[in-house]
C-alpha cells in the first residue's frame, strides 16, 4: 500500500518518457540493456547473448512469428520440465497421476477441448473450395 503513490508517480513519468522521439529513446533503452546484460555476470558474454537474442527477436518479428510464446517457453520451460520429471518419478511414469485430482482432471479436459476445437477450426479452414 505504501508503494501505490510511487507507482502513480512512475506511471506519469513513464508516460512523458514514452512521448520522447524514437531516435533518442531507442539508443537509451539499448544502453540500459547492454549495461544490465553486462552487470548480470560481469562478463561481455552476456552482451553477446543479449544482442543475439535481440537479432533473433527482430527476425522473428519481421517474419510474423509471435514472440510471446517463444519467451514464455524460454522462461517457463525449465520450471515445467523440472516439475514434470519430479511428478513422473513420484508416479513411477504413470501419466494418470496428472488427472487423479478433480481440479486437475477438469483443467486437463478443458485443455484437450481447446486443442480439439483449434484443430477443428484449422482443418475446417483448410477445406475451402478453390477459387475458379
Amino acid at each position: 500500500l505504501v508503494l501505490i503513490p510511487f507507482g502513480w508517480m512512475a506511471i506519469k513519468l513513464a508516460k512523458r518518457l514514452l512521448q520522447a522521439p524514437r531516435n533518442i529513446l531507442m539508443p537509451v533503452i539499448l544502453a540500459f540493456c547492454i549495461v544490465g546484460a553486462f552487470a548480470s555476470n560481469n562478463a561481455a558474454y552476456g552482451i553477446v547473448i543479449m544482442l543475439a537474442f535481440g537479432v533473433l527477436g527482430f527476425i522473428m518479428e519481421e517474419n510474423g512469428i509471435p514472440l510471446a510464446p517463444c519467451i514464455l517457453g524460454i522462461v517457463i520451460g525449465p520450471i515445467v520440465e523440472r516439475s514434470f520429471v519430479t511428478t513422473m518419478i513420484k508416479a513411477d511414469g504413470d501419466l494418470v497421476a496428472f488427472f487423479e485430482r478433480p481440479i486437475a482432471a477438469g483443467l486437463g479436459i478443458v485443455v484437450i477441448l481447446i486443442w480439439a476445437l483449434s484443430l477443428y477450426g484449422w482443418v475446417k479452414g483448410q477445406k475451402r473450395p478453390l477459387a475458379p
